[in-house]
């Protein structure tokens, strides 16, 4: 099934989407991590799809395809108020919201901040449950040596690096384009000056600096948590924090997988996620 990709204006900002299925299916969100796009959803849309849900992978403001614009505040209220009027924009009045790291904890906050948009929750290796660490906050405390700091990262010997620390087999996913794609966000300026200025702010994206993860207990919306077991970015054991954090959760850890259980560990991720949207009667 071929995925339809547009630009949607939410809040003056242009989003860019991938959507696959047909628009009365049951709709899912996909909010995608760090430092990768909607690109990397394409499979699971392609099932959603089939399925018959309704499902939109959009590139988070500042990433991807998407809007980068120099004014934006980039703070969790700021991403879940676009992504509540991206609701509004596609005629939605709730969606299921689907995150991987980065994309966890937006999804999060998105929830908290507007629990009668989101349906329910699934959170992949979620972002949130540790402080922001200092290689993040280090950029936006020193303007000019921080965008070289980010520059210097773009090396393809510690982009590669990286990525095998986010892989439990890096050497069948770490791809020439994988390196590419994480070079290219670091080597372009906007990219850059989006980073800085999320540094700049790391206070407004942290669900502990920001009052969020007090809230979660306030969370209704059925959640599943997904965690690869071999994750050496945000550590397994954080899986089970989040588990007791969020009234009613469900955790499914993954074996002999990272970082990106959506790529790495598909088959299981997959049917985990239909397993949990089918329970409720969906699609």
């Amino acid at each position: 099934m071929a995925c339809r990709s547009s630009f949607v204006v939410v809040d003056g900002y242009r989003l860019y989407t991938l959507e696959c299925g047909s628009g009365s299916g049951t709709p899912v969100i996909l909010l995608q991590g760090f430092p990768v796009s909607s690109d990397y959803w394409r499979p699971t849309l392609e099932l959603l799809g089939r399925s018959g849900y309704r499902a939109i992978a959009v590139d988070t403001p500042g990433f991807g395809r998407s809007d980068k614009p120099a004014r934006a505040p980039y703070s969790l209220h700021f991403f879940a108020r676009l992504f509540a009027g991206l609701l509004d924009v596609l005629g939605l009045e709730q969606a299921t919201f689907v995150g991987h790291s980065f994309g966890g904890k937006l999804a999060l906050a998105t929830a908290i901040l507007h629990p009668r948009r989101v349906r329910r929750l699934v959170l992949l290796n979620s972002d949130g449950f540790i402080p922001i660490p200092l290689f993040v906050r280090f950029p936006g405390s020193l303007a000019h040596v921080g965008e070289l700091f980010l520059w210097l990262l773009s090396h393809p010997v510690l982009v590669r690096s990286q990525m095998h620390i986010a892989f439990h087999e890096p050497e069948r996913y770490v791809t020439p384009e994988m390196v590419q794609l994480g070079r290219d966000v670091l080597r372009v300026p906007e990219n850059r000056r989006v980073l800085m200025l999320m540094s700049l702010r790391f206070k407004d994206n942290d669900l502990q600096g920001t009052g969020l993860r007090a809230r979660l207990r306030e969370l209704r919306c059925p959640t599943l948590i997904i965690w690869g077991q071999q994750d050496r970015v945000f550590p397994p054991q954080l899986g089970e924090v989040a588990r007791r954090e969020i009234p009613g959760a469900r955790l499914v850890m993954i074996s002999r997988c990272g970082h990106f259980p959506h790529i790495e560990a598909a088959r299981p991720f997959h049917g985990a996620l239909m397993g949990f949207l089918s329970h409720s009667g969906d699609a």
